[in-house]
């Protein structure tokens, strides 16, 4: 049997049938409601773009779409999947403005209004994975070496989710709920930086054996003999080709040079003084 894309986690019946018991119904269905909408807009945005989802799963208090593309697609369908889910409020927005200008009153209305307005701003704080933390992460990588950007960004993110909660926590805003949220920001951006180099060397993977990704835009490091490959692919930029001067020589060395080396002949410790010898 084909699994489903598109899963909902079982405890979020369980927590509807306890909404209802306790009156609070509205405000968990109304979340579950905009959080579906939201999803739906990074999975249908991802599935236009032909991108491999392993599933889309709908939790109590949130949802994640599960995929390897983001960090080896072209900036922009990056950029287009990540916006599809904030772009999923504004209508939600016009929806609501127009029920409220027909006089259409109703308790589901309000808690929609409310939780699309917190769902929005929340998702857009510059913190990976939120969609404002990945909007910054293309724009980074724009700006600098994919490898640091990564660096850049769960360090980044881990700082500003610590500095939100010491706010948060001396103005006595402070819940259960946030707290969980909290600690699993804090851990997928550890595990994020911890995992910098797998990342990289996925993405170097998508480079070297996707033959259509664009090389029109080119970029010219310098190193020294010396420097082992494995050093050399962090300066990297995504969407840009490669070639490297080393000391003292006119003849560059091809970005391919040095992905066939790393993947193909699995030398990640050769330097590039060693690969170009091979090259002459």
């Amino acid at each position: 049997m084909r699994n489903r894309v598109i899963q909902f986690h079982p405890l979020l019946l369980l927590l509807l049938i306890g909404s209802y018991f306790l009156g609070m119904f509205i405000e968990l269905i109304s979340f579950f409601v905009i959080i579906t909408i939201h999803e739906l807009g990074h999975f249908i945005a991802a599935r236009y773009y032909k991108w491999n989802i392993t599933r889309l799963m709908i939790w109590p208090f949130g949802g994640v779409m599960e995929t390897d593309d983001f960090y080896n697609r072209p900036s922009k369908e990056e950029f287009v999947v990540t916006i599809a889910g904030p772009l999923q409020h504004i209508w939600i927005f016009i929806v609501l403005g127009i029920m409220y200008f027909i006089q259409v009153q109703h308790v589901l209305l309000d808690q929609l209004l409310i939780i699309n307005t917190i769902i929005l701003f929340f998702n857009l704080i510059p913190v990976l994975p939120l969609d404002g933390g990945r909007m910054v992460f293309i724009l980074l990588t724009k700006v600098t070496a994919f490898h640091r950007a990564v660096v850049w960004m769960s360090i980044s993110s881990i700082t500003i989710i610590g500095v939100i909660n010491v706010i948060l926590w001396l103005m006595q805003w402070t819940s259960i709920h946030l707290t969980f949220l909290s600690i699993f920001l804090l851990l997928d951006n550890w595990l994020l930086w911890r995992n910098k180099h797998i990342i990289l060397l996925k993405h170097l993977l998508a480079r070297y054996f996707i033959s259509d990704i664009e090389q029109t835009n080119i970029a010219v490091l310098r190193a020294a003999s010396n420097t082992p490959l494995s050093e050399l692919v962090k300066h990297f930029k995504k969407e840009y080709y490669h070639y490297i001067y080393l000391d003292h020589s006119s003849k560059p060395l091809p970005e391919d040079a040095c992905l066939h080396a790393m993947f193909t002949r699995n030398e990640p410790f050769l330097t590039v003084a060693s690969i170009q010898a091979r090259e002459a």
